[in-house]
């Protein structure tokens, strides 16, 4: 017996994967007559009549259409579309508003420094750490009194 003869006397006609890598759907039709010649071992081209791919957005466009239709069992989307719909568009407006902010901002530009000046800087620096180091350990002596 082959696969296909197998596969057709399920009671489920359709079999839906979704693939993470391709952000698509195949769907593949159990009793399609292109699948009564294959074996156990064979693969199922996705060129194969047996396979219809979607993409992502056109697998949630048919949801909702189906659930707006009434054609989905307990699937009631359309109260929670319409709010992320507007969340979508709060954010896109926000998204449209920060790139045209990051445009008109000007980098700012470190001017030169001389090697004396990053030479006090640094000094600075080491004499914050060294009195720091002493305050410290100031703390730490009187506490073992």
């Amino acid at each position: 017996m082959t696969m296909g003869n197998i596969l057709r006397e399920r009671d489920q006609q359709y079999i839906a994967h979704r693939d993470e890598k391709t952000q698509t759907w195949r769907i593949l039709d159990t009793w399609h007559d292109d699948l009564k010649l294959i074996n156990p071992d064979d693969d199922i081209a996705d060129d194969s009549a047996a396979v219809t791919i979607i993409t992502e957005g056109g697998f949630h466009a048919l949801v909702r259409e189906a659930a707006r239709l009434g054609v989905l069992e307990n699937a009631n989307l359309s109260a929670d579309v319409e709010e992320y719909e507007s969340i979508i568009q709060e954010k896109n407006s926000e998204i449209a508003r920060l790139q045209t902010q990051s445009n008109t901002v000007e980098p700012v530009i470190r001017e030169p420094r001389s090697e004396a000046f990053d030479l006090k800087e640094k000094a600075m620096e080491s004499i914050i750490k060294l009195v720091s180091m002493s305050d410290l350990a100031g703390l730490s002596k009187d506490e073992t009194i």
